[in-house]
């Protein structure tokens, strides 16, 4: 601008303009430059409202998120009350009080832990159908699928029968669930049919066993049968009973809803972690102030000032240049050559302290 400003003045002076009857305002190099200057000065007032409009949409949004995670924040926080709540309730059900009778605690309490009872449990149905599924394969045709399902489906009955059993056996101790007459009566008749479908298989299995036997001198040829019934009979009634030993050791209403409950407290406590997060990140940016705003238009009237007297300057230059280059005579405090002030309002943000307030 000060280069253009002294060229442009150096041409006029040369040309003798402006004349000595010009008004202000006449020449239109100043003209140009005042506009130019108040462009820059309007572009500073919409950026400065640009900068404070986005800090207004930045505090909506803040309070609005505050607010919003604060009420999720106080139904969490209820959630974990009554989780913690529910722990404490099932831990004192698990531990019973002092005057109660050993055998009742010991019935609600789980001696084996879930992954190693599971563990277990699916070795046994896995051996119970290895020793069954030859036999039954081979009675209902080999070759046909149906044949193994239905041998897998017979080993997997006396394990899941035993697990019941166990469970019902253990139930029996804590006198806090009293069990009516009719679900110990099923429970025998369970545990009875069981037993023939032991032996049945165990008889099964042996006498096809023993048709594809061709050394066997473990005991007397004679004896080989009964052997092989006993044999086999040992084998699943063992299965059969360390399952049931199993669901009796493993069983625990009280231990299974104490473990639900501490998950669900782990995982509204997760929860609560996950809104803690933003909301302390929200709450530790400041909104928009009063304060801010000003420091803000002090700002900007400084940059107006300082367009002002750069417009000053330029047209101190040209003035200058002008008065050099010209062959008659010109005051240099004619008023054409003289800068109009920079007309800027600047009183244009009362709407954002409005938004403040509200």
């Amino acid at each position: 601008m000060k280069r253009m400003a002294r060229g442009r003045g150096r041409r006029d002076g040369r040309a003798e303009k402006p004349s000595s009857t010009s008004g202000k305002n006449s020449v239109p190099f100043i003209s140009q430059a005042n506009a130019h200057f108040i462009a820059e000065g309007e572009r500073a007032i919409a950026n400065t409202r640009k900068l404070l409009n986005e800090r207004i949409y930045e505090s909506l949004e803040r309070k609005e998120q505050i607010a919003l995670l604060e009420s999720r924040m106080g139904k969490v926080s209820q959630s974990i009350i009554e989780a913690d709540a529910r722990v404490k309730y099932f831990k004192s059900e698990l531990d019973g009080y002092k005057e109660e009778n050993t055998m009742g605690r010991f019935g609600r309490t789980r001696l084996i832990p879930d992954k190693l009872y599971w563990f277990v449990l699916t070795i046994l149905v896995s051996g119970e159908i290895l020793v069954t599924a030859p036999a039954l394969v081979q009675l209902f045709g080999e070759g046909k699928w149906q044949s193994w399902v239905i041998a897998v489906a017979v080993g997997f009955l006396p394990v899941a029968g035993a697990h019941l059993i166990g469970t019902f056996l253990k139930s029996r101790l804590d006198r806090q669930r009293p069990q009516e007459g009719w679900v110990k009566s099923i429970y025998t008749a369970v545990f009875i049919i069981l037993l023939f479908a032991i032996f049945a298989l165990g008889v099964l299995r042996a006498g096809i066993t023993e048709g594809n036997l061709l050394d066997f001198a473990i005991v007397p040829i004679d004896k080989t049968k009964q052997f092989l019934v006993l044999f086999f009979i040992s084998i699943q009634l063992g299965f059969f009973t360390v399952a049931i030993g199993l669901g009796f050791l493993h069983h625990s209403p009280a231990a299974e809803s104490l473990a639900d409950a501490k998950k669900e407290l782990k995982l509204v406590k997760a929860e609560e972690k996950e809104i803690q997060i933003p909301l302390s990140k929200y709450k530790s940016r400041s909104g928009l102030t009063n304060d801010e705003v000003d420091a803000k238009i002090r700002s900007l009237k400084s940059e107006i000032e300082i367009l002002s007297k750069e417009f000053e300057i330029a047209v101190s230059i040209y003035r200058e240049a002008n008065i050099h280059a010209r062959r008659d005579e010109m005051d240099g405090a004619h008023p054409a050559l003289q800068a109009p002030e920079i007309s800027i309002d600047i009183d244009r943000f009362q709407d954002v302290y409005s938004a403040i307030k509200s």
